[in-house]
């Protein structure tokens, strides 16, 4: 069988060479062009990836409280991580630490209130007080602090009055532990009999 439009000994597919082109010189202005078009390309990369810190701030930058209790501020009476211990049933031992940060010894009264709403100046039931000197740092576990009155169960919010001879009163939702894991030694001091 004979093949059509070929050539015996004729190779099928071989281009005649070419002389090559060599390309023509750039006008001067195409490095500017590339140098403008890699300057914008960075500046759109860099615009993007700004977006994102603008809409998520640095985690660190935002506050909290790392502790399980709550703070709060008294005039200068600095309250920190205000729990208290208890099961529901019986007295709440409070726990936490009471900074005066004043010149001047201050009387602080802690107190349950009936409502988070309650009236601060209305007086508190079942309430614990101690005094604070000039400076002083006291941790309240070691107190034996107690609230009568707690019906919450552990793990609820109670509200909770707390006032400073000088600075006023203010009332802070404080949550309910049970006395388990390191709370299991924060226990009511004992009452005589």
């Amino acid at each position: 069988m004979r093949r059509v439009g070929h050539a015996r000994g004729h190779r099928a597919g071989r281009l005649s060479p070419v002389k090559r082109r060599l390309p023509a010189a750039a006008p001067a202005h195409r490095p500017f062009v590339r140098r403008a078009l890699a300057a914008g390309a960075g500046l759109v990369v860099l615009g993007v990836t700004a977006g994102c810190q603008a809409n998520n701030p640095v985690q660190t930058n935002v506050p909290y409280q790392p502790a399980d209790g709550v703070s709060a501020d008294v005039g200068e009476l600095a309250v920190r991580d205000l729990v208290l211990v208890g099961d529901g049933t019986g007295p709440a031992v409070v726990s936490g630490n009471a900074i005066n940060t004043g010149t001047e010894s201050m009387t602080v009264q802690i107190a349950a209130q009936p409502s988070a709403t309650a009236d601060p100046s209305a007086a508190p039931q079942g309430g614990s007080e101690l005094q604070l000197g000039p400076r002083e740092q006291v941790d309240l576990a070691t107190k034996g602090l107690q609230l009568t009155g707690v019906t919450s169960k552990p793990g609820m919010l109670v509200p909770v009055s707390l006032s400073s001879s000088t600075g006023g009163t203010t009332i802070v939702s404080v949550p309910l532990l049970p006395a388990v894991d390191h709370y299991a030694t924060v226990t009511p001091a004992p009452t005589s009999s």
